[in-house]
Parts: structure tokens; C-alpha cells; sequence
């Protein structure tokens, strides 16, 4: 029972520090963007995306951050994946790692996690064409 509760304590205060803000850099979008336009939170208990849906324009970067206490991927799936799937799937994310990916193409992107799938483990990003900045004129008045 003791190791139980050291393992739970763990997991908890790596949970904690999966959570600060600028511990991973983050591929920068469109006009310099630094910060991710959306945060998704990989959690074990239960294995799940946090949110396992959201919306994004093009150009937007995602961030996954494992606050859990094992390995999970990111891997796109479908009919439809993101410019570049090759390079974008994430690999192992470990314990307390961030992966990031920005989004070029608008669409619906479906993901994985391959070591959890059969689980549910399972996100889906919506990305909606990037509109000009306010000001920005278009055609003829």
C-alpha cells in the first residue's frame, strides 16, 4: 500500500511541473507567435486528450503536454492529415515532455495516441482558414 501511495505521489507532482508555462520552446506561426494557440493536457488516469476536441485557425501552433506518469504519442490518422505528417507525428512523449505542431492547411485532423488508442484515446483538431488581420482590405469598394 505505501508504494501505491509513493507512486501516486509521484505521478502528482510530475503532473505539477508538466504544467508550467515556457518548458518547452514552441515553433513559432504566423507573425511571430510565440505561444501556442491551444494547450492539450495528456493525462493517465484515465489515458485521454484534454480537450480531446478544439479549434484552431491556420497557422496556430497546438501543444500537447504529458502530465502523466508514462509515455504517450500524438499520431494522425484518416483520410485527411496535416501538411507534413511524416515529420509531425511526435514520437514518445515522456513524462513531463511537450511536443508542438503548427497547423499550415485548414481541415479536421484526427489523433491518436498508438499506445492507447484501443482505450479511447483519441483528439481531433479543427483548423479554419486564417483570416487577413483587422484593417486589411480585399477587393474593390
Amino acid at each position: 500500500m505505501h508504494r501505491v501511495l509513493a507512486v501516486v505521489a509521484t505521478v502528482t507532482a510530475v503532473a505539477g511541473f508538466g504544467c508550467q508555462t515556457g518548458s518547452s520552446p514552441v515553433t513559432s506561426g504566423p507573425g511571430g507567435r510565440h505561444e501556442p494557440a491551444a494547450v492539450v493536457v495528456i493525462s493517465d488516469a484515465p489515458a485521454e486528450f484534454m480537450p480531446s476536441a478544439l479549434t484552431i485557425r491556420a497557422g496556430d501552433t497546438v501543444e500537447w503536454r504529458n502530465t502523466g506518469g508514462i509515455a504517450h504519442s500524438v499520431e494522425f490518422v484518416g483520410e485527411s492529415a496535416p501538411e507534413g505528417t511524416a515529420s509531425s507525428q511526435s514520437g514518445i512523449i515522456k513524462p513531463n515532455e511537450i511536443y508542438s505542431y503548427t497547423f499550415k492547411a485548414p481541415g479536421t485532423y484526427t489523433y491518436v495516441c498508438r499506445f492507447h488508442v484501443i482505450n479511447g484515446m483519441i483528439g481531433k483538431v479543427v483548423v479554419l482558414a486564417d483570416e487577413p488581420a483587422s484593417g486589411a482590405t480585399t477587393g474593390a469598394r
